[in-house]
């Protein structure tokens, strides 16, 4: 297993960093959810959960549209985006913002349990440019060790009928991805799950465990800082918490290192600050001195997905 990262990362090559301007911002829109996955800690979750102000979600919004309009902007960070469907503004409100504010990459992940019908039409009518839906199973017995508290039936139903409702609205967006994170506990169902929602044409996405900086047990995080390279999420993304934190990456959900805060600060700012000197280290190779939570991470080597499907994906598409 260890020398196939290795010969994935050297496909990858090495990842100049984002030197201006993030070119992926998550955006904790809200911190609730609705599932207790177990390759997550959500339940586990210290800071506390919320929903992130209208105000400031139109500020960060208004300024990548100004910075970079072509970035990728997550409108989720660590919950369930569509537990806001029916909240006023909800998420289909903050899509449709992002989008007229000039956003051309505005993508959402959800684990499609509340993705009913009517949620699938405003999706589409609000411009959303690609959901990635994670299940993880192909059966309703594995989903219900991996996906607990959800319905696997449902879920698949749901999905399909957003893949109906795309072609009988004629619609290119959005983009549909199926999740799968491969672990013991479900990697005799790959090829089945590959199979069947290439089939329905959908693109799958394969993509390895995180241990989320060491908070679970994640096998197939092999090597050691003797073979590490930048991580992925540390040298193009950013990561905002429901109340403004920017915090370390994508894995940082408990907001250990705080960077800044974008109720007082630009993301700009934030990014040519202590997270620049964070991506200095990473480049540089000197992992001793970064802080104690990326310095004991080894999630970089998780940065990464292989992808089946209808679609030739993009390089827009295989950000994380």
């Amino acid at each position: 297993m260890a020398e196939t990262i290795r010969r994935q990362q050297s496909r990858q090559g090495r990842l100049d960093p984002a030197e201006r301007f993030p070119k992926v911002v998550l955006l904790d829109t809200v911190s609730h959810c609705n599932l207790r996955c177990s390759m997550c800690v959500h339940s586990r979750m210290k800071r506390k959960q919320g929903v992130m102000p209208w105000p400031l979600f139109t500020k960060i919004v208004d300024e990548v549209a100004r910075e970079d309009p072509s970035a990728r902007v997550w409108l989720v960070f660590f919950g369930e985006p569509l537990i806001l469907k029916n909240f006023k503004p909800g998420i289909f409100d903050m899509i449709a913002y992002a989008k007229k504010a000039g956003l051309k990459d505005v993508v959402i992940n959800s684990n499609a349990n509340l993705l009913d019908e009517a949620s699938s039409r405003r999706l589409i009518e609000a411009g959303l440019d690609a959901i990635y839906i994670g299940i993880d199973a192909c059966s309703a017995k594995t989903y219900a060790k991996v996906r607990v508290g959800g319905d696997y039936e449902k879920t698949v139903k749901n999905v399909l009928r957003l893949l109906e409702l795309k072609a009988e609205l004629k619609s290119s967006k959005p983009e549909v991805f199926v999740q799968f994170v491969e672990m013991p506990v479900n990697s005799a169902e790959k090829a089945g799950f590959v199979r069947f929602w290439s089939g329905k044409g959908a693109t799958v996405k394969i993509r390895p465990k995180v241990s989320w900086a060491g908070e679970v047990e994640a096998e197939n995080l092999v090597l050691g800082n003797e073979s590490r390279w930048p991580c992925y999420w540390a040298m193009r993304t950013m990561s905002v918490t429901d109340s403004g934190k920017v915090v370390l990456c994508a894995v940082d959900l408990d907001a250990k290192f705080i960077a800044g805060d974008v109720t007082e600060r630009s993301l700009k700012e934030v990014w040519n600050g202590s997270l620049k000197a964070i991506r200095d280290l990473h480049q540089d190779g000197q992992w001793e001195k970064l802080p104690k939570v990326c310095a004991r991470c080894r999630d970089w080597q998780s940065a990464r997905a292989e992808y089946h499907g209808e679609a030739k994906r993009s390089k827009a598409t295989r950000r994380a």
